[in-house]
């Protein structure tokens, strides 16, 4: 008599658990995609900044506390990086630069975007590839860039 209760008892149990419907696919990810554009156009943004020199943009971007993690080290932050380009603001640099292959993870309130930068000198052709790896954290609704990390890719690697 006992061993039918249990399978009883469960039953009856699992009845509100079955009648229950949890988030849709697309539901669960709506947050995600509004994070992964507006993610996606900070990074437009940044690379269009870097185009053109444009620090306004840089300061809204980067993390007070932005880490750059550079192929020889730990480079600039942020005060550095604005005061270093604010002379060369507008100006249009030596090169020409693009993404590709990028892809964004977003995690809770972090994102993890990884992609190439292809860099071509306007003057010879010569090009250079770096992989970077950007760290947004979202601090009261706003995604800020947090750590920057840049490796450069030689010719005989590729």
């Amino acid at each position: 008599m006992r061993y039918m209760i249990c399978p009883i008892i469960l039953a009856l149990l699992a009845i509100p658990v079955l009648g229950q419907s949890g988030p849709t696919p697309e539901a669960s990810k709506a947050p995600a995609n509004l994070d992964d554009k507006a993610i996606r156009q900070i990074e437009d943004d940044y690379l269009n900044a870097e185009k053109t020199t444009n620090v306004a943009v840089l300061e809204r971007v980067l993390a007070d506390d932005f880490v750059n993690l550079i192929p020889r080290g730990v480079g600039p932050g942020k005060a550095d990086l604005v005061a270093s380009l604010q002379p060369k603001a507008g100006q249009v640099p030596p090169y020409t630069v693009e993404t590709g292959n990028m892809h964004i993870y977003i995690l809770g309130d972090t994102a993890v975007v990884a992609f190439t930068k292809i860099y071509t000198a306007k003057e010879n052709g010569n090009v250079a590839r770096e992989d970077d790896t950007h760290i947004f954290t979202k601090d009261h609704g706003v995604w800020r860039l947090r750590i920057s990390r840049a490796t450069i890719r030689g010719s005989e690697l590729e």
